[in-house]
């Protein structure tokens, strides 16, 4: 089947997504934003038609869709080309509420799709060093992890849509804490039993700039997550995390994708992993294009997004009343089609 990739939504990671499929050599066929001059400049230099809206992608004949719009326009999208058995490959969230997923979730039933939840982080050069090791035994039995980020303020560089609750589902925990959140299910093959938050919004109200989370993972494990949106001038992004177990340890700098450094500790001695010259957007398209190819679900996939997502309004929930939320509990309360399913 020859590829006639679309890409809805032309900003950053609408960018990010067309170099990636430049890279493997798959043309981006077309571009949509209701933004003409963004889409005539991301579409130019692929020679890709620059269009005004995913309807008129899908009736120009595009049959791949990568999703790179704010995530409250994520249901409309994937319920247009679920509808029209388009593969997709949604940005992280792949929507903002549980009554979305669940809109999301039966669509992609009844038309048969499999879509992919874009988590990039599962494709770092670091991340998938340390699934290595992890899954060797390297370190042992894990029973701490912690991850701590400081990004950057929402400044005239971020998309004025990540100040908007109702446009991007939440501030810096759903845009950022979500990563770690899959991240940490992914490393340690384990699902979270509880979690407990705190957050802070700035004065005058808008999303979150601050989180501080508890996670309680099925396997025994323990961790802690925190987030901030430095407001700062002259503020550079800063992200690292930490891997404890009983026989090693690892701590991983992510400061920007180009600049990971991934330390190992194991038997007494230390390790540097050379990350450099990573393109995990590039493996991430990569994995996207092979399953439609070869006829197969994508991973991360829908599951992932799901169990994402609810993990982050979990958090939420936990932050508006003070409690601990437990994880099944709120499974079968907000995303009850899950257990039905099984």
């Amino acid at each position: 089947m020859e590829l006639r990739v679309g890409i809805a939504g032309a900003g950053s990671m609408g960018r990010a997504h067309a170099e990636a499929y430049a890279r493997l050599g798959v043309p981006v066929f077309a571009v949509a934003d209701t933004d003409p001059e963004r889409a005539r400049t991301l579409a130019a230099p692929y020679g890709a038609r620059e269009l005004a809206s995913l309807e008129d992608m899908l009736e120009a004949g595009v049959n791949a869709v990568s999703v790179c719009l704010p995530h409250n326009l994520h249901l409309s999208a994937v319920l247009l080309c679920a509808e029209r058995g388009i593969p997709l490959l949604i940005e992280k969230p792949h929507c903002c509420s549980a009554a979305e997923a669940r809109l999301i979730h039966e669509a992609c039933w009844e038309h048969g799709q499999t879509p992919m939840v874009g988590f990039t982080h599962r494709f770092l050069r670091s991340t998938r060093e340390l699934e290595r090791r992890l899954r060797s035994g390297e370190f042992g039995s894990v029973e701490l992890v912690t991850d701590c980020l400081a990004a950057r303020s929402l400044g005239p560089a971020a998309p004025a849509w990540y100040g908007d609750r109702k446009a991007a589902g939440g501030g810096i925990t759903m845009i950022g804490t979500i990563h770690a959140v899959d991240r940490f299910r992914h490393l340690l093959g384990s699902e979270l039993a509880a979690v407990q938050a705190v957050w802070r919004e700035p004065e005058g109200g808008g999303v979150e700039h601050v989180a501080v989370i508890l996670l309680d993972f099925v396997s025994g494990a323990c961790g802690s997550v925190a987030a901030y949106r430095s407001p700062a001038p002259g503020h550079e992004r800063l992200h690292r995390y930490q891997i404890f177990g009983t026989r090693g340890e690892a701590a991983c700098v992510v400061d920007e994708f180009s600049k990971q450094r991934l330390n190992i500790m194991t038997g007494g001695h230390t390790t540097n992993v050379d990350c450099a010259g990573d393109e995990p957007f590039t493996l991430e398209i990569g994995e996207f294009l092979s399953s439609i190819q070869e006829g197969r679900a994508p991973s991360p996939g829908l599951d992932d997004g799901e169990i994402a997502l609810a993990t982050v309004l979990a958090i939420y929930e936990s932050a508006r009343t003070g409690h601990r939320v437990q994880m099944e509990d709120f499974m079968k309360q907000h995303f009850p089609w899950r257990s039905e399913s099984r």
